[in-house]
């Protein structure tokens, strides 16, 4: 198994540093292997991540942007942002994650400092990723139906412009259901997002702890 092997050439190191002095570069190689290493399976899901967010959101924004005429042109904006947020998180994980596969010295420091520093990265995302949903969810809604012509002949009170928001949208007869849908997207987000980064990141993420752990018993 990859990891025998390398809890094998690190107890050599440990033993033997004047006759095997490049170890060392043994675990980089391992670490850095394309298709086999946790590190590069992390990448790789972190790629195919990326396109799929790529499409979604270009979708959405087309979408948005067209339907209409332009209509809801707000949402494709608020789409954009949001996309554009995902991309710099993107971009510094993947920083991260290459940097792990590109270990020069003091491998095991340095995995566990990098693997903590990418475990926060992941509770970010799904702490921003669960919390967005509703966010998105609300904020797209009320713009659709601030911008719908049935709805703005039915709410007189949107014509006054003095009176808040929230009094207009609740005269509209699919309020409740609204908010219940919030809701009940809230929770399926957050056990989608669970099972999701999971499959994706933490399976991997608790292979490499259990590397450093048994490192620690050599």
């Amino acid at each position: 198994m990859e990891l025998d092997s390398l809890k094998d050439i690190w107890k050599e190191q440990d033993q033997h540093v004047d006759r095997h002095p490049d170890n060392s570069n043994e675990i980089l190689s391992m670490l850095g292997k394309k298709s086999q290493s946790p590190v590069a399976k992390l990448r790789r899901n972190l790629r195919w991540e990326l396109v799929a967010v790529i499409i979604t959101y270009a979708f959405a924004i087309i979408y948005y942007l067209t339907e209409k005429h332009g209509r809801y042109w707000e949402v494709s904006i608020l789409f954009t942002l949001v996309a554009v947020g995902f991309g710099f998180y993107y971009y510094h994980k993947d920083k991260l994650l290459k940097s792990m596969q590109c270990v020069e010295s003091e491998v095991k420091s340095n995995l566990q400092h990098q693997l903590g520093t990418l475990e926060k990265y992941v509770r970010f995302y799904f702490i921003a990723g669960t919390l967005l949903m509703p966010f998105l969810y609300y904020l797209t809604g009320l713009i659709i139906l601030y911008k719908t012509p049935s709805f703005q002949l039915s709410g007189e009170t949107l014509g006054n412009r003095a009176q808040p928001m929230l009094n207009a949208v609740r005269e509209h007869g699919l309020f409740t259901e609204f908010l219940i849908g919030g809701v009940v997207v809230t929770a399926g987000m957050y056990f989608l997002n669970k099972w999701y980064l999971n499959k994706l990141y933490g399976q991997h993420i608790k292979y490499l702890k259990d590397l450093l752990r048994q490192m620690d018993e050599i």
